[in-house]
């Protein structure tokens, strides 16, 4: 016998009208009430569909743990606000990149007030001197005393200088590790010359206190050790972002700090960046890495013909909203989600690009380094996630308290605690 549903729905005067499935056919009346019961059924969905997508996306900012952000790295003060009007619904964040901005005080603290308005938080790029002891390139020396008064809880932080561990593992940058004989010596050396350069920067601008940030994509452990505050690792390029990710948030872990993620360049040629999807799957790798920031940069008012966005296109930022949608649906993840640590000897600065990598920027990758190389790879293939890269001591033999619930040494020790 053919089953059947009988649906009673109530009609303008309270008399039920009862429905049979098994046969609807036969009775055009019922069929018309089950039409309209039907659209009314797909308009009550798209609705609610669309009230949730536009209550993400406009959801109050500081409602997540995170920080969502974009780095508008180059342009003036009008670029500035165009990008902030763009992005400003699906992020939380702005890094205010551009020293064109950031040298102009006045310029400066329209962007910072309009930010403010906008219930976005913002850090501030400055750049080292030109030389060891000029003024650094940022804003006049008072201004972040008035910005910790003025913006409160909305103003993070100085960007100071980028890529110092990375440009000296390429031989670029004005520090010099080069009288060092030892690896030793060229970790005293780094933490020695950066902190003196954070020193000094610092001081221009006491007695304001300030949260220090740079990027980089080598050497996390000593950026710490100098004097910064939280780190961004780079996902850049063909480099693996969980060896990034776990040299970067293993020193933050160790040092008790706190770190991030920003996606940059992934070629030196147009277009640049990554494509969108790309973006979007970093974004989403670097949240469930446990990243407190997540950041992409982007380039406007750097191209000769002019680009509408910068580097970033339309598709870009649709999936940087894609993102924060994502960031409002999906259980938070533990700033430290690592649980094992591969232990490297102490002060190895080895670059982490492949096995060939250089050390400190001054020595060819020695005789362990391939295998190190080889460690890490297999490590990756079975922690995934929870894995991150961490070092033996602190300088001057200062002894770490890593901790890790697992600890896998170079020389193939492993501590199970």
């Amino acid at each position: 016998m053919e089953a059947e549903l009988t649906l009673t729905l109530k009609k303008q005067f309270g008399k039920p009208l009862f429905f049979s499935i098994a046969g609807f056919r036969s009775n055009q009346y019922n069929w018309e009430w089950l039409k309209v019961i039907f659209a009314l059924f797909i308009v009550f969905s798209v609705v609610v569909a669309l009230i949730v997508v536009e209550t993400m996306i406009n959801r109050p900012v500081g409602t997540i743990d995170i920080y969502v952000g974009l780095d508008i790295g180059y342009g003036d003060e009008q670029t500035a606000l165009e990008q902030i009007d763009k992005i400003a619904s699906y992020v939380n964040l702005i890094v205010l990149g551009s020293l064109d901005l950031t040298r102009d005080t006045e310029k400066l603290t329209r962007v910072c007030d309009y930010i403010y308005q906008k219930g976005l938080h913002f850090i501030i790029y400055v750049g080292f001197g030109e030389e060891a002891e000029a003024p650094p390139r940022g804003p006049d020396s008072g201004f972040f005393i008035s910005s910790v008064e003025k913006y409160g809880e909305k103003f993070l932080g100085v960007y100071l200088f980028d890529e110092v561990g990375g440009k000296l593992v390429d031989g670029g940058h004005s520090i010099n590790v080069s009288v060092g004989e030892t690896y030793s010596d060229a970790a005293i050396l780094y933490t020695h010359h950066l902190n003196y350069f954070l020193g000094n920067v610092t001081e221009y601008y006491e007695p304001a206190q300030f949260t220090l940030y740079t990027s980089d994509y080598a050497l996390y452990w000593y950026d710490y050790l100098s004097g910064y505050d939280i780190v961004f690792t780079e996902y850049v390029g063909n480099q693996s972002r969980q060896i990034a990710t776990g040299l970067c948030r293993g020193a933050a872990k160790s040092l008790n700090k706190e770190w991030g993620v920003i996606i940059t360049w992934s070629t030196n040629l147009e277009p640049f960046v990554e494509n969108p999807e790309q973006l979007y799957n970093d974004m989403v790798l670097a949240y469930q890495n446990g990243a407190k920031y997540i950041i992409v940069f982007n380039s406007p008012g750097n191209f000769t013909p002019p680009t509408e966005y910068g580097t970033l296109t339309s598709e870009h930022f649709e999936k940087m909203k894609q993102f924060w949608i994502y960031a409002h649906t999906e259980p938070s993840v533990e700033p430290y989600p690592a649980n094992t640590a591969f232990v490297l000897p102490r002060d190895y600065g080895f670059g982490f690009r492949g096995p060939e990598d250089a050390i400190w920027g001054k020595w060819e990758a020695d005789n362990l380094a391939p295998q190190i190389w080889e460690d890490v790879q297999r490590l990756l293939e079975t922690h995934e996630l929870s894995l991150d890269i961490v070092f033996e001591t602190l300088i001057t033999d200062a002894p770490v308290d890593l901790p890790y619930d697992k600890l896998i040494f170079w020389n193939g020790t492993i501590i199970q605690k």
